[in-house]
């Protein structure tokens, strides 16, 4: 493989804080191949892993950028000025750079690829963003053209909405290549008549295993049933809430330990625990450092991902890692990571007490424990940074031959 110039396009993913997040992994991994890779992101002057104007993270450089909307001048003149790359990576859907860096690479000839993440977090496919597969996806409702726009704007009057439908989904309608992170996720564009290819997204295992046998600095009542994500009704916190009083009549002194980084409904989570007498078992971490995070995993009995969507789903593949039993929901995409009574357990989603079930027979059967573990390292075999990293490049050939084989 030849050396490349790669500019990533993001949103707040390179950062020194969060290790796991997929753009960070990839282009560190992209560095380390001997490719030459710049990142522009969104700037925030208040949060502490987007604060920084520009650095480089381990031979990344990062240029972050004020985000003020679909078109900014500032971004602009940050893809004009720098040195024209050899292929443009643009990761998420709903990234306000992505119209501008779309049009730039059209305009330059540049090639670029699209990773979108999760194509039933837009709010336009999805009817309800929290609980998106209780419905068909509104396929009908993405807007392709300009044309479209002032169909529809003359009809409803709401210019301002469509003009965002149709910059949201501009840069994946015109890409070389779509790079899906699922099956699940591949068919989705397929039935939107867009063609892509599925490359799974992968987690630091050195830096997880490296921290195997560390527990959390605070000592918890046993047994310890880890939640790790966002305060949101999408990723079901509500729902091992409700499983709690099922669980602790048989293990009475379970602590139940919810980490977010997010804590949107920490309220309505606290209230939940309250309503059911459960408040004494609950343990809210709202902040942790990736170390952290780590340790948590390895002093917890079960990891418990009671999920109503994912875009791909990475903390069961950390737990994997850190040796923790998994538990998530039965939803397209996870059932691609997680297999039932091999690496993990699925569970019907929005049901606590099927949830309340399944952790119980977890804590008591230690064997089940210890095929989950060993079944889930041998998963992570199939996420091999080199191999997935490789796979990328391979897109990004491709891609370049194809532009470079059309006539000028």
């Amino acid at each position: 493989m030849f050396e490349m110039n790669i500019l990533i396009v993001t949103t707040g993913g390179i950062t020194r804080v969060f290790r796991n997040w997929p753009e960070v992994l990839l282009a560190k991994a992209l560095v380390r191949r001997g490719h030459n890779v710049r990142a522009f992101t969104y700037y925030d002057a208040k949060s502490d892993a987007l604060g920084v104007r520009a650095e480089n993270i381990d031979g990344v450089q990062v240029e972050r950028i004020q985000e003020n909307g679909w078109l900014t001048r500032e971004f602009w003149n940050a893809l004009t000025r720098a040195p024209k790359p050899d292929v443009i990576h643009i990761q998420h859907l709903r990234n306000k750079f992505a119209f501008q860096a779309a049009y730039y690479a059209q305009r330059e000839n540049i090639p670029y690829v699209v990773t979108p993440i999760g194509p039933l977090h837009d709010q336009y496919l999805s009817r309800d963003r929290d609980r998106p597969l209780d419905t068909e996806p509104l396929y009908h409702n993405l807007i392709w053209s300009r044309r479209e726009i002032l169909n529809r704007a003359a009809r409803d009057g709401r210019v301002k909405r469509h003009v965002e439908n149709y910059f949201m989904h501009y840069a994946v309608h015109h890409a070389n290549m779509v790079i899906a992170c699922s099956e699940h996720e591949r068919n989705i564009w397929a039935n939107i008549g867009i063609e892509s290819e599925t490359i799974p997204l992968w987690v630091d295992v050195p830096f997880i295993s490296n921290l195997r046998g560390e527990n959390y600095q605070q000592e918890f009542s046993r047994p310890v049933i880890l939640f790790v994500g966002q305060f949101k009704y999408r990723k079901g916190f509500d729902v091992l809430a409700r499983a709690m009083p099922d669980v602790l009549r048989d293990f009475p002194n379970a602590t139940f330990l919810f980490v977010g980084h997010s804590p949107i409904h920490r309220r309505e989570l606290e209230m939940i625990a309250k309503k059911d007498g459960t408040s004494e078992h609950l343990q809210i971490l709202e902040r942790v450092s990736e170390e952290d995070k780590v340790r948590l995993y390895n002093s917890a009995d079960v990891y418990v991902l009671p999920t109503r969507y994912e875009g791909f789903g990475l903390p069961p593949l950390e737990a994997m890692a850190a040796g923790c039993p998994v538990i998530a929901s039965d939803i397209p995409v996870v059932d691609e990571v997680v297999q039932h009574e091999y690496n993990g357990l699925l569970v019907p989603r929005d049901n606590p007490r099927a949830l309340a079930e399944t952790i119980a027979r977890v804590l008591r059967d230690e064997n089940l424990r210890a095929r989950l573990i060993q079944n889930g390292f041998e998963t992570l075999k199939g996420f091999d940074e080199n191999d997935l990293v490789a796979r990328n490049e391979n897109v990004y050939e491709r891609v370049m031959k194809k532009i470079a084989a059309v006539p000028a």
